[in-house]
């Protein structure tokens, strides 16, 4: 078993979703050095403060006017859009992680007040807000890859409490935006990549995506992405698919509305 995979499976391994075959295989592969012993001796640490969290609030990030939209054009002919904020068993990562670096957080505090060692304090509190991040970003990378659409939509609301993600985490969520094959965390990763829209690198997913996806839910949401910005690259692709017979005609109105906004 290739470390990778192992990380993906371990989540699953504590949470008694695998096959007794499957955990037979993690277990083995735990028992044969120390590293991997140790690499679940902190993940049962962090599955210890999440036990502490039984509810996650929905993220109130949705994009108001993109769903009042979505809900006028499907009485027409527009799929019913499944809400991605409200999957079932979805794990509190988020609330978990503010928890876990509170409870760090005040116990290093009451340090410093304690010894007077605010100095030292305070290079601790730095140093372990870095490792907080770099650990949310681990964490967020590895539930992208986990076979639960539910968890990879957990990923991607746990990914927006990543203030300034390095490009790794806005890499994933492209990929997930484009090629996941749920429908739902594709359009939650779309959402999440919004508040990027100063990236040159968002801006070229975005027009790609919209020359590829056939998702009319999808679709949609990137050409409100590509109008909000007023990227004039986005015209030729939104022609295009004017002009394509496969394209549902509410999606056609509302690229050819885009058209007329962004000229």
């Amino acid at each position: 078993m290739e470390n990778k995979h192992f990380e993906q499976q371990l989540i699953d391994y504590l949470d008694g979703k695998l096959t007794d075959e499957q955990r037979q295989k993690v277990q083995d592969y735990i028992d044969s050095n120390q590293t991997n012993r140790e690499e679940l001796e902190k993940m049962k640490a962090l599955f210890e403060v999440f036990d502490q969290v039984r509810e996650m609030q929905p993220s109130g990030n949705l994009r108001t006017g993109f769903y009042e939209m979505l809900e006028e054009e499907k009485q027409l002919q527009s799929p019913k859009v499944i809400s991605v904020r409200n999957s079932e068993s979805q794990f509190p990562w988020k609330r978990a992680f503010q928890i876990a670096a509170s409870f760090l957080l005040l116990f290093l505090g009451y340090f410093a007040g304690s010894f007077g060692a605010k100095q030292e304090a305070s290079q601790e509190i730095a140093n372990l807000k870095v490792q907080t991040v770099e650990l949310k970003e681990r964490m967020t990378l590895t539930m992208f890859e986990n076979r639960s659409a539910s968890t990879r939509i957990q990923a991607v609301n746990f990914s927006e409490e990543l203030e300034k993600p390095d490009t790794t985490i806005i890499t994933a969520l492209i990929e997930r935006m484009q090629y996941d094959s749920n429908i739902n965390v594709r359009i939650a990763a779309a959402e999440a990549l919004y508040r990027f829209s100063d990236s040159e690198m968002v801006k070229t997913a975005f027009i790609d995506a919209l020359g590829t996806v056939k998702e009319p839910d999808l679709q949609i949401a990137i050409i409100q992405f590509l109008v909000d910005i007023q990227e004039k690259r986005a015209i030729e692709p939104m022609k295009q698919l004017l002009d394509h017979p496969e394209t549902p005609d509410f999606v056609k109105a509302q690229a050819n509305s885009g058209i007329s906004e962004i000229i």
